[in-house]
């Protein structure tokens, strides 16, 4: 029930045109903003956005980028924090929310009424009829507080939806960087490689035609040659579709080019951080700390719909006089019987609703300490295994070499040799994906435990 309210005399004294200046004083105006034609992409580094000064990561905050030389992977991680088009949509759903706190401050417009009668035939002892009023409804002042309450901490949720957004693109974004060096620095040893075989087939090739080797000789060097350009050829497709995958991350057009720094030197395992952190994620991880933020949301929408139950009240007042000239001045009160519907179907709702939430938070917190210590127990792995390769890297390299040299001297045919060399290159090339396995493992524990670029940037409740 929404009765109309009704008030006093004052207003029957006050001009029409003022009346409607004052119902219309706080209105909006509509303006136009039309989609743009086309994509805004930049095509060219120095478009990016490079003041780090205002980033919620306090390490990125402190970091200054030069487009100029060398990204290191801090330097890619704060311009993807700072030009990621998806971001960019995240903050504005902010305003949204920021909207929404507000019209839940909002009291109910009054509605105002006006009634005007004109006495028909004999009019010699009538005058003409008229009756003003004001309407005021109470019921939204009984669960305003609540509304507000809710509005608050939803708002507060996404702003920390918002601060892990950052955290996951800041690590998408690093994670790219280490894939594209990786792919990089692994070219840079199968083109060394490819040389070496090219050179060795060309020296084969003229020994062939003085008729000093056998063609097998020359045939074996192309086989291995075509195997290693077609190594070189799937890491450039891997490098192009990384390279997009990161300029999309710097909103940058696809396939612009980016001078990167090597690899990070892989820091120390720190279990016993890694340990800590898993005591107070919940203090930690904006994730988290968004889910309780959207729990507390949800809890006062519930307290809301309690207060709905009670009666809704509304109050007005009337001035009128009827056609004997007879002036009267008034009030009614009207309320809300809460027999059918009571609210009881928004309780409902609201309760099951904050039930799931908070299994929901319960499942995310499991997942999130079982996420770190899984993440733990990958690195000593790959650790473990890293160790392993690098103790018999040396040993394949001098086992290369003499083969290499056996095979000047013909103690060795090429085949062996050949086994010998691809032993070696194997077991630098795993050695490489180790490292590479290492610093994405590094990325992924910084980003759970709030370590790294990520320290000291989760909000407080």
């Amino acid at each position: 029930m929404n009765p109309s309210l009704r008030l006093p005399c004052v207003w029957s004294r006050l001009p029409a045109p003022l009346v409607l200046c004052l119902a219309f004083a706080g209105c909006a105006s509509y303006h136009p903003l039309p989609l743009p034609a086309a994509s805004a992409l930049p095509a060219q580094t120095q478009a990016l956005r490079v003041d780090t000064a205002g980033l919620a990561l306090p390490e990125l905050a402190r970091r200054k980028v030069d487009l100029d030389g060398p990204l290191d992977i801090e330097a890619v991680a704060a311009l993807a924090v700072l030009n990621d088009p998806r971001l960019r949509l995240a903050r504005d759903a902010r305003g949204v929310a920021q909207a929404q706190a507000f019209a839940a401050g909002l009291l109910p417009d009054p509605q105002f009424s006006a009634s005007r009668d004109l006495p028909q035939g004999d009019t010699a002892a009538t005058s003409t009829a008229y009756s003003l009023g004001l309407g005021f409804d109470l019921g939204r002042l009984i669960t305003r507080g609540a509304a507000q309450a809710a509005a608050r901490a939803d708002l507060k949720s996404v702003d920390l939806q918002i601060l892990w957004q950052e955290w996951q693109t800041a690590a998408d974004a690093e994670l790219a960087y280490v894939r594209l060096v990786a792919l990089r620095e692994r070219d840079a040893l199968l083109r060394r490689e490819r040389d070496q075989v090219a050179t060795r087939r060309a020296r084969n090739l003229a020994a062939v035609a003085a008729g000093d080797l056998a063609r097998t000789a020359a045939d074996a060097d192309l086989v291995e040659l075509q195997a290693l350009e077609q190594k070189l050829a799937d890491d450039r497709v891997a490098q192009l579709a990384q390279q997009a995958a990161l300029d999309a991350l710097l909103g940058l057009a696809p396939s612009v080019e980016l001078r990167l720094a090597g690899l990070p030197a892989p820091g120390p395992l720190a279990q016993n951080q890694a340990q800590q952190a898993l005591a107070r994620l919940d203090e930690i991880r904006p994730d988290l700390m968004a889910l309780r933020a959207g729990y507390e949301s949800q809890e006062q929408k519930l307290r809301e719909a309690v207060l709905a139950q009670f009666p809704s009240f509304s109050i007005g007042f009337t001035r009128a006089r009827d056609t004997s000239n007879l002036h009267t001045l008034g009030f009614n009160v009207g309320f809300s019987l809460p027999i059918f519907d009571g609210s009881r179907g928004a309780i409902a709702v609201a309760r099951a609703t904050r039930s799931q939430l908070r299994d929901e938070y319960q499942l995310r917190l499991a997942t999130a300490q079982a996420d770190v210590q899984q993440a733990v127990a990958h690195i000593a792995l790959l650790r473990e295994q890293g160790a392993r390769l690098e103790a018999a890297l040396p040993t394949l390299a001098q086992a290369a070499d003499g083969a290499e040299a056996a095979l000047a001297t013909g103690d060795l045919s090429l085949p062996q040799a050949q086994a010998q060399r691809l032993a070696w290159l194997e077991q630098r090339l795993a050695l490489q994906a180790n490292s590479q396995q290492l610093a994405e493992q590094s990325v992924a524990l910084q980003l759970i435990t709030g370590r790294g670029v990520f320290a000291g940037a989760a909000r407080p409740d």
